[in-house]
Order: structure tokens, then sequence, then C-alpha cells
């Protein structure tokens, strides 16, 4: 009975938590002592029956303890084999407790009531025995069969304290198993071990009815340990194995550090995901019968392995000797008001745990971090974790969890976990017996000061299994109530009666009857209005209430049309056609979606892309072919396996040199081969050359990326190019069907506006919804310089939709792009003929005479383009708008699309009005404020582009301290201006006839009377 009643607490000052599981004191109690004591709920246990296979009825002493307190000791009779019910107790006991006592409960929660039978006759004889002379060996060996006869259990009593007010009983059936497991011969079947029947119950304190709401809605957390695998030495018993972590507490001490101790050697047949885990408090105690009721069961491939760990080779007893076992556990309480502490806590933290070897000669010291994030899964409350060991580090500690380190690292720790040179052999053979430096090869004697040797016997890491679990997830699944359809039909004929059936709409004040012209109208001017204002608007703001801005103008539209539908939509019209109703509700959702976030989504700043990606792209768009071959080539430099710029220098280049074009290609294809332009660009540039050999591209196009419309259009267009026309028509038919479905609610899978990498110098063609499909296949292909493949696509355009305007500009793209500059211009005059004077038409036949040198031509053709869209052509046309219009222009374009080419032609407008010449002048009235615009200017183009050349030259014109003129001038001459500090005073400014604005050769001087023409 000794070793069942050891006390498994120390003995020292009683605490108020103590004091509140001791049993009541007598009779004696100072008077002032009774107003102390709080009100207290009482735990009783009964001892109803214990039946046991044998026939006669015999009598056992019984013993109920909980910690060093003792509950029940009491003498009661089997009833044999009899299945009988007994309702009276034949053993009561009692136990009070505080409920307000946050830290005792927990203790409930980490400790079971450990009950423990003994038959009687065995008391009896111990008892003779002992008052009889006999030898130690006999004592002993009388002592051990004492034990034998032993029979515990343990009952874990924690739900009884978190049940509610009706539910205050407990009935408990446990079998009594061994407490020292008997030899395989003398064992008996679980149906033969003792069955013990007992009654809990708890008579709650009115007073403590805010504690009893508080357990009710408490949780718990529990911490099982399994085992450590692939330590750094071999498992020995002269060392103590601890492993310490923390568990949740109380209000005003949140988490507290929790220990497992008496690590063990690993046992035979263990199996790490399937064992019953043990009560940790009671191995502390070193109580031989811990073992709990909830077995922990998982599978290899549910153990949470972020750092990809070889579980099965460790687990699997391979290097047993290197093998640590706990299998116990702790478990504490969680009241309601701590679970945000928690929320905040699995968010930015990890959890700790330590793991120290102590010694006579030292020790080590480890840590490990878990990832606990997925229990704030709506439904998780269960997480089985293999945990990586560290070497221990208190900056770590805190850097990773937020907190110091747990226990108190070795201090005598030996140097042998820093990093050596350890050779195959060496690793292999190297099985220190003793934690000594002396103990250390002297082939590893070495010490690496920048590098840490890992934490495991080999050159791996030694890592710890863990299971956290909850007794409830931390949120909750929401599994929404099903409402039948009867009763939505009949909600909304309900609705449909009491509102009028003739409603108007009242958006901008317009009846339902104007809804419609106005909308018609809106998407008129939207093909029309420019990215600045102009007069063209006076006939159109009256009806959207003044709107003055493009994205203005688009909300306004948008808004409307929601108006309009809320207003005018009635549902019962559409109930009895599901498909109908639902594809509209969806379609109107992601339209108004769309355009929501286009509109909130601040697209001008670009932060996460790179310095010098952005200026390449603008230079490339720019139509300044060899600065952004030169920027793409030093991004390349700093980000040398970036398959995305690959393929954009790819596209670069060509333009200058296709043999260079296919080598960049083919990097950026091994780099990253599922990539969708990359595979289109490739099977586009293998269709000029061979086409069977682009099979395999496009092929993968479709598996790869089977909802991105365009791409099975430009399949499609390939296979009938190639005169498979049963598989073209099957593509064609899933790119309408299913794939364009798809298309509808999303849109591109990558968008072709500016900053992007599919932005590119003319005015895009507008391509409506219900346009040929071969349309936006064929300027996705142009962009991608793919010119064979896009006018197969354009072809199939024209066989499906008919002539059109986006025809024409489509056919004179292809020739543009291919350097058929009179072939271009013979298409736009059939498109303008025929269509009108259509401003994408107009800019870009003006680009092509300018290309050919027919200055005035080309300034005309901007004339009668009106307003432009691209960044290229706002620039090239500044040279043919009036003077007053210049500035609003460019102030806009910077707003819109800033790139350092805009800038710099902003900055030279601000200095017209500066004489440059007459220094003492400079900052007069009427001049400091132009001079200092063009100065921000300049720093803004600058900040776009390192490279920008004119700007430096701007601000070396603009800056007083000779130290920051001669940097900047130095600065201009890296980029391209050969120009001295003498050049400067008399530096005139460009003709203002230049039609270019410095375009084509924007980040070099350029002073031509009229522009030379641009080369590539």
């Amino acid at each position: 009975m000794n070793a069942v009643s050891k006390n498994r607490l120390p003995k020292k000052k009683m605490t108020r938590s103590e004091s509140t599981v001791a049993s009541q004191k007598s009779e004696s109690h100072v008077a002032g002592r009774h107003a102390s004591i709080p009100p207290c709920d009482v735990l009783t246990v009964k001892v109803l029956s214990l039946r046991t296979p044998d026939e006669d009825p015999k009598h056992f002493a019984i013993k109920v303890t909980y910690f060093d307190q003792l509950i029940l000791h009491a003498i009661i009779k089997s009833i044999g084999c009899k299945d009988e019910e007994h309702t009276q107790a034949i053993a009561t006991g009692t136990l009070d407790y505080d409920p307000s006592d946050h830290e005792k409960m927990s203790l409930f929660a980490d400790s079971p009531l450990a009950v423990s039978i003994q038959p009687l006759r065995n008391i009896e004889e111990q008892i003779d025995k002992s008052q009889q002379s006999f030898s130690s060996a006999q004592k002993q060996h009388a002592f051990t069969r004492h034990l034998e006869d032993i029979s515990c259990c343990n009952v874990d009593i924690l739900s009884i304290f978190l049940s509610d007010e009706a539910s205050q009983k407990m009935c408990v059936k446990k079998r009594m198993e061994p407490l020292i497991t008997p030899r395989m011969s003398c064992r008996k079947s679980w149906d033969n071990l003792p069955l013990l029947t007992m009654e809990l119950l708890v008579d709650r304190n009115p007073v403590n009815a805010a504690h009893h709401k508080l357990l009710k809605e408490a949780n718990w957390m529990k911490v099982t340990v399994v085992a450590a695998y692939n330590m750094y030495i071999p498992f020995e018993d002269g060392y103590d194995y601890t492993i310490a972590s923390k568990t949740p507490l109380t209000e005003t001490n949140i988490a507290g550090v929790v220990k497992y101790g008496h690590g063990r050697r690993e046992p035979k047949r263990f199996n790490g995901t399937n064992f019953y885990p043990k009560w940790e408090t009671l191995r502390v105690d070193q109580d031989a019968f811990t073992k709990g009721d909830q077995k922990l069961q998982c599978r290899m491939e549910d153990i949470q392995n972020e750092d990809d760990i070889d579980l099965p080779y460790y687990m699997n007893r391979i290097l047993p000797y290197h093998t640590a076992v706990w299998g116990s556990f702790h478990r504490t309480l969680m009241y309601k008001s701590n679970e945000e502490w928690f929320y905040r806590r699995f968010k930015n933290y990890k959890w700790p745990i330590e793991l120290h070897i102590h010694g006579e000669d030292g020790g080590f010291s480890f840590m490990g971090f878990m990832n606990l994030f997925r229990l704030l899964y709506p439904g998780e409350k269960q997480l089985n974790i293999a945990v990586p060991l560290h070497w221990i580090s208190r900056d770590t500690m805190q850097q990773e969890c937020g907190c110091d380190l747990l226990l108190n690292p070795i201090d005598k720790a030996p140097s042998a976990y820093y990093e050596r040179t350890l050779s195959p052999a060496t690793v292999a053979t190297y099985k220190p017996s003793k934690l000594t430096t002396e103990s250390i090869p002297t082939s590893v004697s070495t010490l690496t000061a920048s590098q840490i040797r890992a934490t495991g016997a080999d050159d791996n890491c030694s890592f710890v299994v863990v299971e956290v679990r909850l007794a409830r997830a931390l949120k909750e699944t929401v599994t929404p109530p099903i409402i039948p359809k009867h009763e939505i039909s009949d909600m909304l004929n309900e609705l449909e009666a009491r509102l009028p059936q003739k409603r108007e709409c009242v958006g901008r004040g317009q009846l339902e009857k104007t809804w419609q012209n106005t909308i018609r109208a809106a998407a008129g001017s939207l093909r029309k209005v420019a990215y600045y204002g102009n007069t063209e608007f006076c006939s159109f703001n009256r009806q959207l209430s003044e709107t003055r801005t493009r994205v203005e103008l688009t909300t306004s539209c948008w808004q409307d049309a929601a108006i309009f539908i809320n207003n005018s939509f009635v549902v019962q019209d559409y109930l009895h056609s599901e498909e109908l109703f639902e594809e509209l509700v969806m379609m109107a959702h992601a339209c108004l979606m769309r355009s929501a976030y286009n509109t909130l989504t601040d697209t001008e700043e670009f932060p996460e892309m790179e310095p010098e990606l952005r200026s390449a792209r603008h230079a490339r768009q720019m139509q300044d072919t060899y600065h952004a071959m030169e920027q793409y080539m030093q991004l390349l430099i700093n980000h040398p396996r970036e398959a995305n710029y690959w393929r954009e220098l790819s596209t670069c280049l060509k333009d200058l040199d296709r043999e260079w074009a296919i080598a960049c290609l083919n990097k950026s294809l091994v780099l990253d081969p599922r990539h969708p332009l990359t595979l289109v660009s490739k099977g586009a540039m293998l269709y000029e050359e061979d086409p069977s050999a682009a099979d395999p591209f496009f092929l993968a196009l479709l598996a790869f990326h089977p909802t991105w419309t365009a791409l099975w259009v430009i399949a499609g267009a390939y296979f009938y190019n190639r005169e498979l026309f049963l598989l073209a028509d099957m593509i064609m038919d899933m790119a309408k069907t299913k794939v364009d479905v798809y298309y509808v609610a999303t849109g591109t899978l990558h968008t072709k506006d500016w900053e992007q990498e599919l932005g590119d110098w003319w005015d895009f063609t507008p391509l409506l919804q219900g346009m040929s499909l071969f349309y936006d296949a064929a300027d996705l292909l142009l962009r991608l310089r793919a010119i064979p493949l896009a006018e197969v696509c354009v072809a199939h355009g024209l066989t499906e939709s008919g002539e059109c305007s986006t025809y024409y500009h489509m056919v004179a793209l292809c020739c543009r792009l291919r350097g058929d500059y009179k072939e271009a211009l013979c298409h736009l005059s059939t498109g303008l003929e025929k269509f009108g004077e259509v401003s994408y038409l107009r800019s870009l036949e003006a680009e092509c005479l300018h290309r050919m040198g027919k200055i005035s031509e080309s300034m005309a053709s901007y004339v009668k383009a009106g307003s432009c869209i691209s960044p290229f052509s706002i620039l090239m046309s500044l040279a043919c708008r009036d003077e007053h219009h210049k500035r609003g222009i460019l102030v806009d374009l910077v707003r819109r699309q800033p790139s350092a080419y805009a800038w710099t032609v902003l900055a030279y407008d601000f200095l017209k009005s500066v004489n440059m010449v007459d220094h003492s002048s400079l900052f007069s009235e009427g001049q400091a404020a132009s001079t200092s615009c063009a100065r921000s200017c300049a720093i803004q183009a600058i900040k776009l582009d390192r490279r920008a050349g004119r700007a430096w030259l701007v601000l070396a014109k603009l800056v007083k301290p000779s130290v920051r003129r001669i940097h900047c001038l130095n600065m201009a001459n890296m980029c391209g201006f050969k120009i001295t500090a003498e050049d400067l005073e008399h530096a005139a400014m460009p003709s203002k006839h230049s039609t270019c604005h410095f375009i084509g050769k924007a980040l070099q001087e350029c002073r031509c009377e009229f522009c030379e023409k641009m080369q590539m």
C-alpha cells in the first residue's frame, strides 16, 4: 500500500489552491478564519460494487486518492461473478473544492482520481510476516508478491466539472488492472479483471453560479509528447531526459511551464502512432500505474511535417538507441476569456518546446517550435506535429515564440554541438557514450564559428512528435440551415404581393424608358473618351451628373445598371427557370464585382515590381527597344533564374535579333515549362519553322490551362492550319461552351493594360463581348510577336464575323510589325473608308507615316484621331496639340500612366517659360514655380528609371551647388550624354517643331529641326 499511497506533491506550505482541496478540518477553528474560507462545492465518491471472477465473495481494501489527499479508504466486499446491479453505496468519500480557484481546477484536468484495491488477506499476511524474522531477500520477495496483487485504475473527473447544472452525476465502470504487469503465464483476460462500479456526485453551491458558468464554457488543451527521435547521443540510463512546454493557466497567468520527465528507452513493440498515453502528473511522482483511457491513434501521413522529415525511416525503429519515449500528456483548462489571447498567440507566434539532457559530465539543451496555426481553422481541434529540434538560443526563442526560455539551459554543455567536418566513416561510427569533450574524436575537434552542427545523430536534425488536442475547436464549423424551395417561393410571393407591380428607376432621376438610351450613349462614348478632359464631354455630362473622368464615367454606368436591376427585377419571372436565373445572377454579380474592384484598387503604383522591370516595360512600350534590352539584362544579372524575365527579354529581342530571342525563350522554358505565355511563344516560333514540332506545346496548353479561352482558340487555329479539322472543331466547341462560361465570369487570365507584360505601344483594339474569339487570340499573339499565327487567327475572325474595324486594325498591325508600312497603310485606308474616323486606326496610320518620314501627314492623322489612348501615341501627338492643352494632357498622363518618358517631357514643358541663358532671372517672379515643378518632374523620372539621362540633364541645369551639378552631369554622361558644364550654359532647348518629343530616343539628346526616323 505504501507504493500506491505515496505522496505525489512535495511537502511545502499549503497555498490557497491546496487548502480548497483539503478536507475540512475538525472542530478547532479560530473564529476569525471562518470568514476567509471561500464557499466550496463538494465532490462525493460512492463505490457501488466490485465484481470479481471468483465465485465466493472476498473482502478488499479500497483506496481513492487525489494527489496526496485521501478521499476514501474502506473495506468492501466483492459480489463475485453474479450479474447484479447495486444502487446502494458500500463506501463513500467526499472532496471539497473551490470552483473560483482556476489553478486548482486546472489540476483536476491534469490529474485523475487514483483508485487501488488489494485483497484483505494480503494485508493480514504482510502484517504477520513483518512481525516475524526474515532475511532482507525474503522480505523483498514477499513485498514484490504483495504488489502483484494490487489492482489500480485512474478516473478522469474533469467532465463532471465542465457539465451544466442538469448533469451533476457521473457513473463509472472501470476494469482494475494490475499495478505491476505479471508474467505471461499469470496474466488474466480482460473479462476476468475486477470490475469497479462507482458513482460521482457534485453538490454545487449556488453562491458559485458565476464560476459554474465559466467552467461550463471552458475549453481544455492537451499536449501529448510521444517521443524524441534521432537524438544527438544514444540513450543512456545515467542521464535524465526532460521535456518542457507551455499550457494555459489562469487569466492573470495565461501560460505556465509544464515538464515531462523520466524519458525512457524505446520499449519493444512501441508504436508512436497507436498507444495509450500516460498521466504525466502521476509519472513525475513515480506512480507505477499511470495509463490513461483515451488511445492516441493517427496515421503517419496525418503528422504535420513542415520540414519534410523522413518520418517512416526514424519512427520504424531504424535507430532505436537514439530514441527516447515519454508517451505522456499534460492537460489544463482554457477559459473563454483567454481564447482571444490564444488567437493572437497562434497567429503571431509558435508554441515552444524544449528538450534537456542532464548528466554528471554536462548535458545538452534543445528547443523546438510548434506551428499551431491550423487550430484556428474551423472545426480543427487536433494536431499531430513533428517538431524539429534546434540548439537552445534565447534570442531565437524570443523571436519565434515571444517568450523566454522555459528551463535553464545546461551550463556545462560541451562544445560538441558546433559544426565539424565529419567524414562519412566518422559519422557512421561516432556513437559517444559519455557527454564529455574528451570523448569527441580528434578528427572532428576543429570548430567552425560560422556553422552549427545538426542536432541529430546523423547529419539531419532530431525531432519530437507531439499531439495537441482541444476539447472543442476554437472556431466551430458553420453549416447554413437548409431552406426548402417551397418556403423560398412562398416568401417571394408574399414579398411581391406587398410591393407595387410597376416601378420606375430613380437612378440619376431617369425613368425606366430612358435608362437604356443612356447606357447606349455611355457605351458609345466610352470608345471615344480620352484620358483627359475635352469638349466632347459637354453633351454627355448632364446625363451622368457632370462626370469628369473615364473611371467615374464607367462606374456611373454600372451604378445606373445596378439601380435599374434592383428596381425592375421581378424574381417571380425567373423563378421557374433555374438555369436562366442562376446565369443572370452570376453574370451580374461578376460584372459588378469586377467593376468595383477595378475602381477601388489603386492600379497606379506597383510596389512589388522591380524598378528595372518597370523601366524596361516602359521603354519597350515606348519603342525604345535598346534601352529596354539593357534594363532586362541588368534585371537578369540580379535574378538569373526568373523565367518570366527571360521570356520578356525574348519578346523584346524579337524586334532586334531572332537568334538571341530563341535562346532567351529556351532559357525561360527550362526554368518554368508550364507558364502559358512561354508555351504560346515557343509554340508560335516553332510554327514558323516546323509546324509539326509545335504539337507538344499546344497540347500542353490544353492540358495545363483549361480555363483560358484565348489559349484554346490559339490551339484550335493551329490544328486547323495543320489540316486536323476534326480536332480543331472539337477544341473550338469546348472553347465556346464550357471554357467560355468561365471566361465570361472572370475575363482573361492576364491583363493587357499598362504596366503589365502584355502592354504594348499601339492603341489597344477594343475587344467587346460577343465578338469573335479569334480576335482576342490574335491580340495576344501580336503582343508576343507571333505574327504568322496571329494572321491565321485574324483570317478565321474575318470568316466567322465578317469585316469590322477590329479586323482592319489587326491586319494593319500584322503588316506594321513585319515592317511593311505601305501595306499597313493600305488596310488602314480601307478600314477608315468603310467605318469612319476610328481613333485607333488613325493613330496607327500616323505612326506608320512617321516611320516613312512623312511628318506633316503624320501630324494630320494625329489631328484626325482626336484623343489617343496609349502613352506612346499621346506623346507622339503632342506636337500637333494646342500649347494651352499640352500641359493638361501631360499632367493627366503622369497621373494615370507614370513613366520616366512622360515625366521628362512634362519637366521640359515647365522649362519653356524659364530663360536658361540668363541665370539672373532664373528665380524671378513667375519662373520660380516652373523651375521647382521641372525639378520635381525630373526627380520623379529618375525614381522610375535610374538611367533617365534627360532627367539628369534637367537637374544639372537647375541645381545650384557645383558639387550637385557635377554629379548630375556625371550621371547624364553615364546615360549617354557627352556634355560639359560649359556646354550646359549654352544648351538650347529642342526645336518646337520636333514631332517625336524625344520618344524613341527619349533618354538621349535630340535637337533636330524635324525628327529623324526612329531606328530600331
